[in-house]
């Protein structure tokens, strides 16, 4: 990304800040102004209170105007960062609010190929670099500009002649700069992808806790930490010496110029002590901003490092939504034609399924592990795009229908249960807790089993059940997801292995609550467990992305195929 992208894209979060940074950089531009002038207030104080007649009144003037100055200066200097610090954080802000909404907006094949630790990353570490260029960096830059012109054009009015010959030293600082560039920025970009692996390392041990323990994995994932923390500091280290030897080789050039200053001007040029403190004052203080504008680059390489990685995240491809028809009054008759799909060109999951379920029919698709069960439902939610073929919902292809009215008309229970750190009133009625009675949410959670349990809690359904429920037990956490399902209340119903959780006393309970649930419902389960399934209107059984069997549970018994061989493995 150069320079010109990088400004482009953020500009476009600055442009509603414009005049806020306008102003900050008018109370800068004053500030640094009224600051500049010091030297010129200094070399005056010494001609006229310690070479010529002193005077207390003069003593006094001059004593008002260099602390007017000084007060003044710093209070504009105050409300410009201020100032500065709320764009930067309004920035932040509005970045974050952008990357958090686009990630919602992806498909489900992005985080599959990004860690979570890396996309998590990019909305911490990544965005506070790219902020410092919107407020830090130019606040910095304007300051420092400011600062270097009226100090330069000070010097060339005390002295053209000595600040002409000043100016070689120009070139060289560019140069340095140019060069020092490009070796911060790899090394930026270094430092940020390890900060990716940094942060998906720490999020797989803290969730992974009981099974590093449990496997003694602590030595081995210690080195693994080990590596990656060494990267980061070995590449930091690189940066900050890159930045180093531009200062260092730059304080030799300010003390070859400050040097000459001395001798030219008592030699040839013959300045009076106040001319003489004048002009060196005033190089004195044009050393700040110059090492400021120099080591702007720094900061600002990091930032278009991030920026790469940020505004990449923002040109990802959303999950593809052309469907216009809403889908209302749902039957629940779901058919694939010839669907074929694979994640990859090398590998192909489903072969040709075909496959019908009837409005309110219970359909159980099983198999061994690897051959497609969860595949077809991720497919008829639309997770991924089928490769070939057709799935409908009562006669129409769901590529016609929005995603979200699609996904409205299906609830689903995963094996592995995911609750989110809310109440366990916010995970019954998620993405509905402002219009779900409570009354449903009761409801649910007593068809689940789950209403005894929630009423031990300390604070009944206002209760906050941690990070993925971790207050609570495997089972518990089970019910509260087919109390989710149910007050959804959609009419196709999605079972991953629901009752894997549960203890056979509690699953006879909760599979009775299933058994009530599916009632009018369309009801797709994936089991693996067979005795889940002999209920089933119709068994349908996969084997390397194909369908080589389907019927009852008593007709494939009787067939003795590949589910009576399954059948008999479990329960002999």
């Amino acid at each position: 990304m150069g320079y010109k992208d990088f400004i482009t894209k953020l500009f476009a979060y600055l442009k509603n800040h414009i005049g806020k940074l306008v102003f900050t950089s008018l109370l800068m531009i004053l500030a640094t102004a009224l600051e500049s002038a010091i030297p010129e207030i200094t070399g005056r104080i010494v001609d006229d209170l310690f070479v010529g007649e002193r005077s207390g009144d003069t003593a006094l003037l001059y004593a008002g105007i260099l602390l007017i100055v000084i007060v003044v200066s710093s209070l504009l200097a105050l409300t410009s960062t201020a100032a500065s610090s709320w764009v930067s954080n309004r920035v932040i802000m509005n970045l974050r609010e952008d990357m958090f909404t686009k990630l919602l907006k992806l498909p489900k094949t992005y985080f599959d190929k990004n860690a979570t630790g890396k996309v998590l990353s990019k909305l911490t570490y990544d965005v506070e670099q790219i902020a410092s260029a919107a407020s830090t960096i130019w606040l910095s830059f304007v300051k420092s500009s400011i600062f270097v012109l009226i100090l330069i054009g000070y010097l060339f009015y005390k002295s053209w002649e000595l600040s002409l010959s000043l100016i070689v030293f120009l070139p060289l600082v560019y140069l340095i700069v140019k060069l020092s560039s490009s070796r911060m920025r790899n090394s930026s970009k270094q430092v940020q992808q390890s900060m990716g692996n940094m942060t998906h390392l720490l999020d797989e041990n803290i969730s992974g806790n009981s099974l590093v323990k449990i496997y003694q994995a602590q030595q081995q994932e210690n080195k693994k930490f080990g590596k990656l923390i060494k990267n980061i500091r070995q590449q930091r280290f690189k940066v900050d010496m890159t930045s180093a030897i531009n200062m260092a080789v730059v304080n030799i050039l300010i003390g070859l110029s400050l040097g000459s200053v001395v001798y030219f001007s008592a030699t040839y040029l013959k300045m009076s002590a106040g001319e003489f403190l004048s002009y060196f004052t005033a190089m004195g203080m044009l050393v700040k901003p110059a090492k400021s504008l120099i080591n702007i680059n720094k900061p600002l390489q990091g930032a278009m490092a991030a920026g790469e990685s940020v505004f990449g995240l923002m040109a990802e491809k959303e999950e593809v939504n052309q469907g216009k028809k809403q889908l209302k009054a749902v039957k629940g008759d779901i058919s694939f034609k010839n669907v074929c799909f694979g994640y990859n060109d090398k590998w192909q999951v489903l072969n040709n399924i075909n496959l019908d379920i009837k409005a309110g029919e219970t359909v159980a698709i099983v198999g061994s592990t690897g051959s497609g069960k969860t595949t077809i439902i991720q497919l008829l939610a639309k997770f991924y795009s089928i490769n070939s073929g057709s799935i409908s919902i009562d006669g129409t292809d769901i590529s016609e229908f929005e995603l979200d009215s699609l996904r409205s008309q299906i609830a689903f229970v995963d094996q592995n249960v995911r609750l989110f750190n809310d109440s366990v009133k916010g995970n019954i009625a998620l993405g509905q807790i402002k219009n779900m009675s409570n009354d449903k949410i009761e409801n649910a959670a007593k068809v689940s089993n789950a209403y005894d349990f929630i009423q031990k809690l300390s604070e009944k359904f206002d209760s906050q059940i941690g990070e993925d429920g971790v207050s609570l037990s495997g089972g518990q956490r089970q019910r509260l997801a087919i109390a989710r399902a149910i007050a959804k209340d959609s009419p196709i119903l999605i079972l991953d292995e629901a009752t894997s959780a549960l203890d056979s006393a509690t699953e006879k309970q909760v599979q009775s609550a299933i058994d009530e649930m599916q009632k009018n419902r369309t009801t797709i389960i994936i089991a693996h467990r067979l005795s889940t399934v002999r209920k089933a209107d119709k068994i349908i059984v996969l084997r390397q992305g194909k369908i080589i069997e389907q019927g009852s549970h008593q007709a494939l018994l009787d067939a003795d195929g590949e589910y009576a061989s399954l059948y008999k493995h479990q329960f002999n």
